[in-house]
């Protein structure tokens, strides 16, 4: 099984900045041109003459060409053992780093001057989906369906983009096997470069998604956030369940780091654990934080590094919650690396000193049974008391944008 990992050897990010950041009002926004027509199919094989640009690794047949894809999100990319899944790519570079069960969300962007694009992926479930940008801005707000009918089957979702142009072409991924992009034969494909170096996220499941929000991972704060800050190649390395003593199905931090953080040397790295840890006593917490921290810096002295304290899906949290969030800011004050507090939104450097205070992120109780509580918790807290809705994670991106934002030097 071939393995295609990227070079990790990287120099040191340009510090960020508050000027070099992209305009707030169109990072995030929609796409303004024309709506293309998408539509999908239960087959593999292309309009008659078009032109396969097929992944790394899958093997070439005919006029089948290997695709100048940049890959955002993710690595070790590799194709499946046995067919059909020969024929598709998926990435391992997040734990248990396995064809089916490693990176679940990820993205490719190329350039092409193709009116209408073919794009072939095996449907899995409900959660194959997928968000269309052109020209860095997105079709869709959120993620959509593929559209997939039979799970285990290929698919083809065609993309008319009304004209033949050149244009920036980015697609997002969440449990999507990726089998290439067909292209009539009088279109091109060329490679694009990322921009805004690699930003990544070490987290749980307020970062990796969860039933309240829309497309897994690629619908948290995260990516929103990597568009605000400009940053196209945006790691969502979380696990639910995980965090810095707690295992939850897979590791703890400190555990996934070697596989999922340090070999891919990120530019920028956004530590946000604790709500699974809370129960734990404040000593192991503190000891595992500290631990982690020391491992990071050492490991990747040019990343510039954040950590994001204790989660609370309440304006009212836990003795449990604070206490856990003390000892974070302390471990990350130890390490020298800036700590945000979503409690108070305490924004503090990497000397502890307190830059801002922005307000608690979450206030209110949210929905208790069929009583609508007070403050943002109603619309921010899905049903099951602790993972933000798709509003929820709107308002974390813009909390947590401002949060890193006050630690930039202008």
């Amino acid at each position: 099984m071939p393995n295609y990992t990227f070079a990790m050897t990287r120099q040191a990010a340009t510090p960020w900045r508050r000027r070099d950041l992209p305009d707030p009002v169109t990072a995030d926004a929609l796409y303004a041109g024309a709506a293309p027509t998408i539509s999908t199919a239960q087959t593999t094989t292309p309009t008659t003459g078009y032109i396969k640009y097929a992944p790394a690794g899958v093997t070439l047949a005919g006029t089948d060409v290997t695709g100048p894809y940049q890959y955002a999100g993710a690595s070790d990319f590799a194709i499946g053992a046995t067919s059909p899944d020969t024929n598709y790519v998926l990435p391992r570079s997040k734990w248990p780093n396995t064809y089916a069960s490693g990176q679940g969300i990820w993205s490719i962007e190329f350039g092409t001057d193709a009116q209408i694009m073919q794009v072939r992926t095996k449907y899995i479930s409900s959660a194959t989906m997928f968000r269309l940008s052109i020209d860095g801005r997105k079709v869709t707000d959120l993620m959509q369906s593929s559209g997939g009918t039979a799970a285990g089957s290929g698919h083809l979702i065609s993309i008319d983009l009304g004209s033949a142009a050149p244009r920036r072409i980015r697609l997002d991924f969440a449990t999507f096997p990726f089998g290439g992009v067909y292209l009539p034969p009088t279109a091109t494909m060329w490679q694009v470069p990322l921009r805004g170096g690699r930003l990544m996220v070490l987290g749980d499941s307020i970062s990796d998604g969860a039933a309240g929000n829309t497309g897994a991972g690629a619908g948290t704060w995260f990516a929103r956030a990597a568009r605000l800050l400009g940053c196209t190649d945006a790691w969502e390395q979380g696990r639910g369940g995980t965090g810095y003593i707690t295992t939850g199905s897979y590791a703890v931090f400190q555990d996934r780091i070697a596989l999922d953080v340090i070999p891919y040397a990120p530019d920028r790295l956004i530590i946000w654990g604790g709500y699974n840890d809370n129960g734990g006593t404040q000593s192991t917490i503190g000891a595992a934080a500290t631990a982690l921290y020391a491992s990071l810096k050492t490991a990747l002295p040019a990343c510039q590094m954040y950590v994001i304290g204790c989660w609370s899906p309440t304006g009212s949290p836990a003795a449990s919650i604070t206490n856990t969030n003390n000892t974070l800011k302390a471990a990350a004050a130890t390490a020298g690396i800036p700590f945000i507090s979503p409690l108070n939104g305490g924004v503090y450097d990497a000397t502890g000193a307190l830059v801002a205070i922005q307000g608690a992120w979450i206030t209110g109780t949210g929905k208790v049974g069929s009583t609508t509580g007070s403050g943002n918790a109603d619309t921010w807290i899905s049903s099951d008391g602790v993972h933000p809705t798709d509003t929820g994670h709107i308002g974390l991106t813009r909390r947590i944008t401002a949060a890193v934002t006050a630690l930039m030097p202008a």
